[in-house]
């Protein structure tokens, strides 16, 4: 692993890929944009949601696969290529179940770790995903990164979970929602929030990072482009004189309740 950094790059993709023929097809899209966030010398890039189904007429049924698989193996290897970390969401076959998967696949080629989507939507509930109950965090040369996928931003429980668990960056593969909740989800965590979506709208949730006072740092304005901003995780921030850096006060101040591991 690499020595860890308190500064480091945080990218984010704005693409939607088209056509695939296979999960795997959907998957090499991503290399020229992948190779992009590598000139901007990312540390972390994350990509959107279900990148193996989308824009494409295939069912999560069919690209379902195993963890580790194919579609990981092959953004592993790009990890690998470009000297990166990368986050995705995908569907996962695991037995009889299928879940919605974020992967984190790093610079060694390997798979670091995976976390599967705790809130379902409606509709995938109504199709079969699963739900998890894990809460994951991943150590990296950079700091402690933790996973959710959409839905997931609409309860605190899991991003504060996350935090509970060490999480330093929280990275968010996501279709749609409001921008507040990720605001809200890194302000009350004090954590970086770094999502990845398919629109580019103001009032709907953007492709960017979400910096400790809540701010959204950077956003992509454009379809098809890496967005990125370097953080520091060094970095204090106080929100008023009589209330100190919160940071450090949350895991001494929160009520004490039961949260997945």
């Amino acid at each position: 692993m690499r020595q860890r950094r308190e500064r480091f790059a945080l990218q984010q993709l704005n693409f939607r890929p088209r056509d695939g023929k296979s999960g795997l097809d959907n998957c090499r899209q991503f290399e020229p944009y992948i190779a992009q966030a590598a000139e901007k010398r990312a540390d972390l890039l994350v990509l959107g949601e279900c990148i193996t189904s989308m824009g494409n007429d295939l069912t999560y049924i069919d690209v379902a696969e195993r963890i580790p698989g194919p579609c990981t193996d092959y953004l592993a290897s790009l990890a690998k290529k470009y000297n990166l970390y990368i986050v995705a969401s995908l569907h996962e076959r695991d037995g009889h179940l299928i879940y919605n998967t974020a992967i984190l696949v790093g610079p060694e080629g390997r798979l670091v770790g995976k976390y599967r989507k705790i809130c379902p939507a409606r509709d995938e509930y109504r199709m079969g995903i699963a739900p998890g109950h894990e809460l994951p965090v991943f150590e990296t040369g950079f700091g402690k990164v933790g996973m959710m996928i959409c839905m997931d931003v609409h309860f605190p429980e899991i991003a504060r979970g996350l935090a509970a668990n060490g999480a330093e960056i929280i990275a968010l593969p996501i279709m749609g929602g409001h921008p507040e909740l990720a605001r809200a989800r890194a302000l009350d965590n004090q954590i970086y929030l770094v999502s990845a979506t398919y629109a580019v709208t103001d009032d709907w949730m953007q492709t960017g990072v979400w910096g400790l006072s809540g701010d959204l740092l950077v956003r992509a304005t454009e379809k098809n482009s890496v967005v990125g901003a370097e953080v520091d995780l060094a970095e204090q921030y106080f929100w008023r004189p009589n209330m100190g850096e919160f940071k450090n006060r949350l895991r001494h101040e929160r009520p004490a309740v039961t949260l997945p591991k």
